[in-house]
């Protein structure tokens, strides 16, 4: 029940805020007349149910709802608005803190902290030469650190590498068959945000630590 409340609630917060995403996007792009970023609002959402306390489902929802957002504009426009990002890292890191205070996880939230600082770090020097690597990709891993690194250092390492073995995948395959004068890249966005999920729910299989 729990977690068909919180695929409602994401999803339907994620159609409340459809025109606030069309507003920040800069073009019309035929994928922002789509209901994609319900549909990914209410799967994320759902998965947030399944967290061990109200305060860690608060926090889980809210990224639900801003990673539908964020997946549609960088699909539609290959750009991460700072309108959303922005808020959302303080967001994340304020209800993280209050996860901790209600929960006593203290060890999770700094942890969390450290594994949002060091891949800012790693991505920031990335982006330093590589040209497809925009600064918002940077802040968002952040905050998919912040994500990552309150359940482990095992989902940190293995969402990190799944985030870009999702995007090498069908990156490759679009890059041989686009044409002359076609853009052959993919947005890197929406494979952080599924990395950091896969990471998280397969850490606990394979790397426990």
């Amino acid at each position: 029940m729990t977690i068909l409340i919180c695929a409602l609630v994401s999803g339907a917060a994620a159609w409340a805020l459809t025109r606030f995403m069309r507003h920040s996007a800069t073009s019309d792009a035929p994928i922002l007349h789509s209901w994609l970023h319900v549909a990914v609002a209410a799967v994320l959402g759902g998965l947030a149910g399944l967290a061990s306390s109200w305060a860690e489902m608060a926090v889980f929802v809210v990224l639900a709802v801003a990673s539908g957002l964020l997946t549609v504009i960088d699909f539609a426009e290959e750009r991460l608005p700072d309108v959303i990002v922005l808020p959302l890292l303080g967001i994340t890191a304020v209800l993280l803190t209050v996860a901790a205070w209600i929960t006593g996880e203290w060890g999770s939230l700094l942890r969390a902290v450290i594994a949002a600082a060091a891949l800012f770090v790693l991505y920031f020097v990335m982006m330093i030469f590589s040209p497809d690597l925009g600064f918002a990709d940077v802040k968002l891993i952040a905050i998919a650190g912040l994500f990552m690194g309150w359940f482990g250092w095992g989902a940190v390492v293995m969402g990190a590498c799944l985030g870009w073995v999702s995007y090498a995948i069908p990156g490759f395959a679009r890059m041989f068959r686009t044409t002359k004068g076609e853009r052959g890249s993919l947005p890197l966005g929406p494979f952080i945000i599924l990395g950091s999920v896969l990471g998280v729910f397969w850490a606990g299989a394979f790397m426990t630590w």
